[in-house]
């Protein structure tokens, strides 16, 4: 549990910093609404700083592109999309872990253990952000503060403006097969002179089977993981 928690904690750096800053001056109120932040911005940034944005927008790609939301529930995709981002931040948690060293107490030094754990955070992050995503974040940020140097925020803002970027493209691969699905059903109705039946409907069955014939789920989780490897 080492790792997992200290990578956590590593992403949330600029808000732990802030609690560590506040900490001694404030009183045990003040001290427990500063932590409050801190607890409440961790489920924002395990979407933003991980693979889970992807994940989760694909598989809502592959929601509407049944046809039958029903079908596919979203409590379903959204912790499938949990898991498959955890198997991918396993081993940046591990190298952050190892990186970070020891937990500290609890009114130990958070903020260095964070410094520390960082890096390989960082790495991740720039290995899976395009350079002008990166630039354009960098752009804007500059005409605000000219002379502010690069901050976590703006890595992860080009993160995952990368990320959904990557999962609309691939997006279009994954709907592809079902549009041509759409077109023959709809076509064939009419042609038989059944335009009165919901074409969604009709076509349900043949997009599962399209989708169980060619090991859909195995072949998904394939290709997420391995646009990560490397």
């Amino acid at each position: 549990m080492r790792g997992p928690a200290l990578a956590a904690t590593t992403l949330l750096g600029p808000a732990v910093a802030l609690a560590q800053e506040a900490a001694p001056l404030a009183g045990e109120v003040e001290r427990a609404a500063v932590w409050l932040v801190v607890v409440t911005a961790a489920p924002l940034l395990a979407v933003a700083a991980t693979a889970f944005a992807k994940a989760a927008v694909l598989l809502g790609l592959l929601r509407g592109g049944l046809g039958v939301p029903g079908a596919l529930p979203a409590a379903v995709t959204t912790a499938l999309a949990a898991l498959l981002a955890l198997l991918v931040m396993t081993p940046v948690a591990q190298q952050a872990g190892a990186a970070a060293g020891p937990l500290p107490p609890a009114d130990g030094d958070w903020a260095a253990a964070v410094d520390r754990g960082w890096p390989p955070v960082q790495a991740f992050l720039v290995r899976h952000t395009d350079p002008d995503d990166a630039a354009a974040v960098r752009g804007a940020t500059a005409q605000l503060d000219p002379q502010a140097a690069p901050s976590r925020a703006e890595g992860i803002t080009a993160f995952l403006i990368s990320e959904l970027g990557a999962a609309f493209e691939l997006g279009v691969l994954l709907l592809l097969p079902f549009l041509v699905v759409d077109l023959l059903v709809a076509n064939t109705l009419t042609t038989v002179g059944f335009a009165g039946l919901p074409p969604p409907l009709v076509a349900l069955p043949f997009k599962l089977l399209l989708f169980v014939a060619v090991d859909g789920w195995a072949l998904f989780a394939r290709g997420f993981i391995a646009g990560y490897s490397g």
